[in-house]
């Protein structure tokens, strides 16, 4: 399995379970300091494609990556720029596909710096330098089963109990010599 580092993964459990703003925290500490590129990895299964958002534009077949450059749209991409991302990319992938397609963005953008990186599925195919899950309790619908996925997890934080453990790992995170790591 592909060892990627220089990434930190945030996935979750639901919609609004904070991953992009546990990503743009990161990549705002980040930012000072280094080069931060931002990817928000978006897995297609049969009869999803029309509910993950308007990044792209007519058929679709295998992945598209695709770099963001409006700061003033209300999609994560944009506020991953907002928060000081020097580039910011988004991947659509079929399931079947998301090996391919990171292996593409990796060998095209990857430059040592810090990655940080809203995704959940793509965690089958790589293996960060932290894998981070947010847990919250969906308000209407039902969230989706994470047990796979809480397995391979670093951190898990439920969101709406773990808010002073959150930060406090905010806090000890830091990108040194290539890697992420807490201290």
């Amino acid at each position: 399995m592909l060892e990627v580092p220089n990434m930190v993964m945030i996935g979750g459990n639901s919609r609004n379970a904070g991953k992009t703003t546990l990503a743009c925290n990161i990549i705002r500490k980040l930012a000072h300091s280094h080069e931060v590129t931002a990817l928000k990895v978006t897995s297609i299964r049969p009869g999803e494609s029309d509910k993950h958002g308007h990044h792209t534009e007519g058929t679709f077949s295998g992945f598209t990556i695709t770099e963001e450059l409006n700061r003033e749209s209300h999609k994560d991409t944009s506020a991953m720029l907002q928060a000081g991302a020097s580039r910011v990319f988004y991947i659509r992938t079929e399931d079947t596909f998301a090996a391919a397609a990171i292996k593409s963005f990796l060998d095209t953008y990857n430059f040592s710096q810090p990655l940080v990186c809203e995704s959940r599925s793509l965690r089958r195919v790589l293996v960060p330098g932290f894998f981070l899950m947010m847990v919250r309790n969906p308000e209407s619908g039902t969230s989706k089963d994470i047990s796979e996925y809480s397995k391979l997890a670093d951190k898990v934080f439920a969101l709406d109990k773990d808010q002073l453990e959150l930060n406090n790992f905010t806090h000890k995170l830091y990108f040194k010599n290539g890697k992420f790591v807490e201290e």
